[in-house]
This record gives C-alpha cells, structure tokens and sequence, in this order.
C-alpha cells in the first residue's frame, strides 16, 4: 500500500510538470475582431481575424500548417451559430513578401521593489533590462517600430506619451540604457501606465501605417512587479482601486490590439487578478530565465500570426447594428488534428450603425472577386443602377405630380362643369356663385357666337365712377352676399 502511495504520488507529481501545452493545443485570438469594407467588390460587410497556436500554456505551438492555396478552406469560423468559410488566409513567414510591419511598445516599471536584488545577483531592474534587449535580437531593420518606456506614480502620463518608436536595433537598444533608474519613493501606477499605453500606441499607429503602407501587427508588453498603488505625493488623478481597475479593463477590451502583462516577482506575491483584467493575456515569472522566455515567445506572438478574412453572415452593416455573436474558429491541419479557438463575442454598438475599422486589402479584394458567385457579382453591378433609377423616379414624382396635388389651381384652364373660357359673354349666377364676367370692350361676341370688331383708336373709353365704393377695400369685400354684380 505505501508503494502504491508512493507510485500515485510521483504519478500525479510527473502529470503536473508534464507540459500540459503538448496535449492540448489550440487557437488563441490575437486582437479583437475587426469589421472590415470590401467595397466596391463587394457590399457585405467582411470580418478579419488574427489568430495564434498556443498549447495548453498559452506559449507558441509549432505545427505544419496547409499550403497557402488550401489555407483558407483548411479554416471554418462559426458566427452566431452560422458555419462560414474564409475567402482569404495567410500565414506569417509564408514569403518575404507577406513579411508585415510590427510595432511594439513596452513599459517597465521603475518604481521602488524593482531594485530588490536576485539569486543571481542582478537587480529586477537589470533582468528586465537584459530581457528586453533579448526581446530586441530579432529587431527587423523595415518591418519594426519599437518604442520602451518607464514608468512609476510621478510623470507616468508625460513619459508614456513622449514614446518615440525607433526604426533602427540600435536606436531601440538607447532608449532600454536610457530607462532611469528606479528610486525607493517610486509607487506603482500600473492601471494608468496600461490605459496612457493603449492610447499612445493608437495615436502613433495610422503615422506608422502611413510609413508602412498596410496597418502593422501591434502590441503593448507592460512589466510590472508589483501591485497597483498609488499614496499621497503621487500624479493627480492617477487610477486606483476596484473602479480603476475597471477603467484600465475597459480599455484594453475596446483596444484593437493585445495588451500583455508580464509579472516579475516570486508566486503570490503578485495581483494575478488584476493583471488578468487589465490585459489580453499575463504571464509570471519569477527569474531573469522565465522572463526571457516569456519575451522571447512574446515576441513570436507579434512576428507569427494566423489571418484569415470573412463575410458576415448578414448582407449589410445595418442588419449587423445591436448584435451580440459568439465566434469560434477551426483549423484543419494536414496531419488531422483540428484546432480549436475559445469562443469569443462580437458586439456591435447598441444604438447606430457599426463603423469600419478598415479596408480589405488588395489580396484580399481579389479573394473575394474570385469566391463571389457570377450571380453575385452581377448583383453588385445592377444594384447600384436600380438604387440610381429608384431615386431618380421619386424625384421626377417630386417635381411633377406632388405640386399639382399641392396647386391645383395653376393647372386648371377651364371650371369644370361651367362650359364658359376666360371670359363669359355675359355674367351668370349659378346656385348663388357668379360662374362668369362681362367681356372687356372690344371682346364681346356678337349673335351667333361671331368676334365683334376690334376697337380702333377713336373709341372713347369711359370710366364709370362710384363713389360710393370704399376703394380701400377689395371688390370681392364689398360685395354684400350673393347676387348681380354691379358694372365696374
């Protein structure tokens, strides 16, 4: 009985220590969703998604993928309980060309506990130095923009947005020499340093993007020691408590990047929770070894990732406002094993019309133009034309009918019923109304219905007056009641 004790418990010892990762690898979202115009090759709006192997430790996964032709089919995305297949997919490292442009910003902290001393005799400080010149080695000279930063609970806004992203091994490598030293009066201002992080990196992005020509892969690495705490002698409004922890998650969940947290510091000593909620994904290490591995495959992450674009399952944005759907993914791999992604939620504002983050790229407008049915594709072609005549029949009822309804008056020539024209030949009074007026001189008909004479010069025109009128007055306010109208 204690053998068997003794074997279960080397048993359960060696499972632990096992790398769990081996056994069950899967798919990890890289960044959020993003919704994505294809127009004008095609009206219904389009998904891109990002996507990492991992094993069972969130650390990279290598497996043989498909072919770049098969890659796309290879993948099936469920959307809100709908089965959809990409009409694009690359993978990183495929060619030089499909090399894309990454830009990194990372934080250290500085405050005070980062100048306790290791086993090895390196301060914190100087591990996560040497790290992060590691995390450096594989700096790509075209393709990168890295920018390293302090901060602490003095400055933390003005050092965090004077972030400059170097372009060069060399310049990235001043800026970690450059990192102050820490001081022991130096807090921990973490939850200010992530949110002052997302928001610089987004304010740099479309000038890197501009430099770059297509949008690059985009991450914030913040590493901290410590816990969040901010004292009296602090920054002004710095965020702390549960209601800061909130906001920094907040952000980073409305971040359209991943925002990794790194804690340096022996187990348990850390505030795993809050690490947890103001980042994509936390890692812990312990040593300056974990925490080079962790930047190494930090880095891993950013240089290789899985994208893949596909068309919504509803036909326009407006069917897509208020929605919430549960998004999961597969990938097929050659060797038969599927790997699967946890699921995620896609959610659109509840009030408007989701925007776009972006536009599909020339590979991927040509992926759709090629997936589209020949239907489709003369769909998208006429529909436009029927829009254009639809408006321009609305405008034409605008302008022609609508006014007729309105002013009817203006298009009558004749009373109906009444049989006279402009002017009738003698005044009649019809069920009390006069239905006509005496012909000016000159237009009267003689018997037979036959055109007097036109008058000539020597024709006297006489004026008939009435004093009794009050010529202030209109005649039609004179007239008392219905009856025959006096000449004029």
């Amino acid at each position: 009985m204690h053998a068997f004790r003794l074997g279960l418990a080397a048993a359960l010892a060696a499972a632990a220590m096992a790398p769990a990762g081996a056994q069950n690898p899967g798919l990890e979202f890289a960044e959020p969703l993003k919704l994505v115009s294809c127009e004008p090759a095609s009206t219904v709006p389009c998904f891109r998604m990002k996507l990492n192997l991992v094993d069972g430790r969130g650390q990279p996964y290598n497996a043989q993928l498909p072919p770049p032709e098969r890659l796309a089919s290879a993948i099936t995305v469920t959307m809100g309980g709908q089965p959809l297949k990409p009409f694009y997919a690359s993978a990183a490292g495929e060619s030089v060309a499909k090399v894309r442009g990454r830009a990194a910003l990372i934080i250290v902290d500085i405050s005070g506990s980062m100048k306790k001393v290791l086993p090895t005799g390196q301060t914190r400080f100087d591990a996560a130095k040497a790290a992060v010149r590691g995390f450096l080695d594989q700096f790509e000279e075209g393709a990168d923009r890295i920018a390293i930063v302090p901060f602490e609970s003095h400055l933390v806004e003005e050092r965090i947005r004077s972030a400059a992203f170097a372009r060069t091994r060399a310049a990235a490598l001043a800026q970690v020499d450059q990192l102050p030293e820490p001081e022991l009066r130096n807090n921990t201002a973490l939850f200010s340093a992530v949110v002052f992080g997302i928001e610089t990196l987004q304010r740099a992005l479309p000038g890197i993007e501009k430099e770059m020509g297509e949008s690059p892969e985009a991450m914030v690495i913040v590493l901290t020691d410590g816990n969040n705490e901010v004292l009296k002698g602090d920054d002004l409004g710095l965020l702390a408590g549960p209601a800061g922890m909130e906001e920094a998650a907040r952000r980073v969940k409305q971040a359209p990047f991943p925002v990794i947290a790194i804690g340096f510091g022996e187990p348990g000593a850390l505030d795993e929770n809050a690490l947890r909620q103001i980042s994509t994904k936390y890692y812990l290490a312990s040593d300056f070894d974990g925490l080079r591995r962790i930047f190494t495959f930090t880095r891993t992450f950013l240089n290789n990732r899985l994208a893949a674009t596909f068309s919504s399952p509803y036909p326009d944005r407006a069917s897509l406002a208020g929605q919430n759907l549960p998004v999961t993914v597969e990938l097929a791999l050659p060797n038969g094993q599927v790997l699967k992604s946890p699921e995620v939620q896609w959610s659109a504002p509840q009030m408007g019309v989701p925007v776009y983050a972006g536009k599909c790229t020339p590979e991927e407008m040509k992926a759709v133009l090629a997936a589209l049915p020949v239907s489709a594709g003369w769909t998208s072609i006429i529909r436009p034309i029927g829009v254009f005549c639809g408006l321009a029949l609305l405008l034409l009822v605008l302008w022609h009918w609508v006014p007729r309804l309105v002013w009817p008056e203006q298009y009558i020539g004749v009373m109906p019923g009444t049989g006279q024209t402009k002017w009738g030949s003698q005044t009649r009074i019809v069920n009390g109304v006069i239905a006509g007026r005496p012909a000016p001189p000159g237009f009267q008909k003689g018997p037979g219905g036959v055109a007097m004479p036109p008058r000539s010069a020597a024709d006297a025109t006489v004026v008939n007056p009435q004093a009794h009128r009050d010529f202030s007055q209109t005649r039609l306010g004179n007239r008392q009641g219905p009856g025959p109208r006096e000449p004029f």
